[in-house]
């Protein structure tokens, strides 16, 4: 998004935050107890300008506005590695700010990385920590008579004093069994408006109604994939809002905000799958779009599942793929799926008219380059319409993390690690081949081998492509494969004008190598070397060999 100072920056996504919604209404349930909340991601996008150096200023500038309102109690919550600096420098600041306030901080990082903010970071800003979910917790930290006599008692919270004491401190998770007990969540605390500047949920197919409030009708996961880290926070075992409370919230957000879609944030929705098409006939009935952000299965993604999305008004869905490898998804990943589910789920929804995204997770600890190939030209069988792939990030409280730091595999700080920039090091591969692997990943299934052009559904191409050039406009393979749809689609003059362009931007070093490697037109052969295979070099230079030998012939 370009602002009003001429810049230009990445849009955080704008999700509603349910955890400080959830925990507000749990609150206001049984005490007298005034809720203030700056959610960040929604209030960086909407300045006309961003004139901080730093996230610590951007947190004073917004804390000092606040000056009205003096709490008693300022809570930060975070979910995951990525936003471990900004997580600190809120609380930082907090104490900076209101010293006489108790500074507490939630959420999936406090309750995976409080050993390091105490004893290795040597915190002091922060009076307490979570452990797990919050609601509880926070209720009887604000009844207790003797706040810092509660907070050095209670095993659900985590002080200095206890983590850098003699004694061993296990902290316990508190939760809540009967999650119609919180009551419906404190929406009002944000300004939807800001929320709706969300491009995760603009990318949806055919989502013309993007009045969007997030939901979680349940929590908990039972599985073991070593990548993920919310059963940290949650659990394993599966927690529920009865469908009765499910009709009441979606029909009050319906009725009191005008909601036109509802985003599904479940860890595992599909536990239940009785359970998903009750969901599903409420979706309906409201006239609601949804948009599942994750917590599909795909092994229960079945035709008459599948048919009861379409039917609720679905037109496009995530799906959690992983791995094109069965040995990445068996021995790295321990995911209970089977390409053959894969390509089946991928092949329904093409057949229904579900448009699908398939999500690619490369780089596991114990992956081989040999499983990236591998995977890559099985992934090309998914008959999907576009490939997300990341990155693996070890995030702090999954398995892969242990794995990463017992074994010294991480690059860099692992508490800022995201699924953009690879940081794990191995036996097999440095964290920069993964870089580059993913980047030749996406240009291999998205542009070459994208599977909408080679069945010749071009309207589903053209999006995509389309959607490419909007945040990249000088992208040599998006003007490349849009020139190749166009004449499928008999637009001559639109095939030429995006092969012009394709051809003007091979001539930049960054898209004529890529060119020059998937041996696209329009590059000269002999301006390039073995040498500019670079990172990819031991595994593209055997099939140029190959490739370069004379084909034997047979009669």
């Amino acid at each position: 998004m370009t602002k009003a100072d001429g810049k230009a920056y990445n849009i955080p996504r704008t999700d509603l935050p349910l955890g400080p919604l959830s925990i507000s209404a749990y609150l206001k349930k049984f005490v007298d107890v005034e809720v203030k909340l700056i959610d960040f991601n929604a209030e960086v996008n909407a300045l006309d300008a961003v004139p901080f150096d730093n996230f610590e200023a951007l947190c004073r500038h917004f804390f000092m506005q606040a000056q009205d309102f003096m709490p008693d109690f300022v809570g930060v919550s975070s979910l995951f590695s990525p936003s471990f600096p900004n997580f600190m420098d809120c609380g930082r600041m907090a104490k900076e700010v209101w010293p006489d306030s108790l500074v507490v901080g939630g959420g999936n990082i406090p309750t995976n990385s409080y050993e390091q903010i105490y004893r290795d970071m040597g915190c002091t800003f922060f009076d307490a920590l979570c452990f797990g979910e919050g609601e509880k917790p926070m209720l009887h930290l604000l009844q207790a008579d003797d706040a810092e006599a509660y907070l050095a008692a209670s095993d659900s919270w985590i002080t200095r004093q206890k983590v850098m004491g003699e004694a061993l401190f296990a902290p316990k998770h508190d939760f809540i069994d009967d999650l119609d007990e919180i009551p419906f969540f404190d929406y009002d605390l944000c300004d939807i408006d800001k929320h709706e500047i969300n491009q995760v949920v603009a990318s949806y197919h055919n989502l013309d109604k993007n009045r969007g409030f997030h939901v979680m009708t349940s929590r908990g996961c039972p599985f073991l994939c070593t990548f993920c880290a919310s059963h940290r926070t949650h659990g394993r075992s599966m927690r529920y809002h009865s469908l009765e409370r499910v009709r009441e919230d979606f029909t009050r957000l319906v009725e009191k905000y005008g909601a036109q879609t509802v985003i599904f944030q479940d860890d595992h929705l599909m536990a239940d799958s009785d359970r998903v098409y009750k969901i599903l006939d409420i979706v309906k009935s409201l006239n609601l779009n949804s948009v599942y952000q994750n917590g599909l299965t795909l092994y229960a993604l079945d035709m008459p599942m599948l048919k009861a999305f379409w039917d609720a008004g679905v037109r496009h869905l995530v799906l959690p793929v992983e791995s094109g490898s069965e040995k990445v998804l068996k021995k790295q990943m321990r995911k209970p799926l089977k390409m053959k589910i894969s390509e089946r789920v991928a092949r329904d929804c093409r057949e229904l008219g579900i448009y699908t995204n398939t999500n690619i997770l490369i780089g596991m600890p114990g992956e081989t380059k040999e499983d990236l190939e591998e995977a890559r030209h099985n992934l090309r069988e998914i008959a999907s319409n576009w490939f997300n792939i990341a990155c693996a990030s070890p995030i702090v409280g999954s398995e892969i993390h242990e794995i990463s730091k017992a074994k010294g595999y991480i690059k860099i700080n692992d508490l800022g690690s995201d699924y953009r920039t690879a940081v794990i090091n191995t036996e097999d591969f440095t964290a920069e081949f993964i870089q580059e692997y993913q980047y030749f990943m996406n240009l291999d299934l998205n542009f070459v081998h994208n599977y909408d052009l080679r069945c010749g559904n071009y309207a589903w191409a053209e999006r995509g492509l389309k959607n490419v050039l909007r945040l990249k406009s000088d992208h040599a393979f998006a003007h490349y494969c849009l020139a190749k749809c166009y004449r499928g689609m008999g637009q001559t003059a639109l095939a030429d004008q995006h092969y012009l362009q394709y051809l003007e931007a091979i001539k930049t070093p960054f898209w004529g190598r890529w060119a020059w490697i998937f041996g696209l037109e329009g590059i000269n052969p002999a301006d390039w070397s073995a040498e500019h295979y670079g990172l990819l070099a031991d595994i593209l230079q055997p099939v140029a060999a190959l490739e370069a030998e004379p084909m034997a012939t047979q009669t």
